[in-house]
């Protein structure tokens, strides 16, 4: 599988995207894992983001996604 940093970059801009690893994808979603907090940022085509919650992803807003991951 080859990395696709278009939806991170989208979100935080391409300077960002140095704090993240490209961890995959499920299904539609995009997985960025921050290289020192280890928290995921998931993300879709559109930059909607989504945490994941049990078995599934749910939807979360953009900037309680982003505090989460840089904490």
């Amino acid at each position: 599988m080859t990395s696709d940093w278009a939806p991170l970059e989208q979100v935080l801009g391409p300077k960002l995207c140095d704090c993240f690893m490209f961890m995959g994808r499920s299904g539609e979603l995009y997985l960025y894992k921050h290289v020192d907090t280890r928290r995921y940022l998931n993300l879709d085509t559109e930059g909607r983001c989504f945490r994941y919650a049990g078995n599934d992803y749910a939807p979360e807003e953009l900037r309680k996604a982003i505090v989460h991951v840089f904490s």
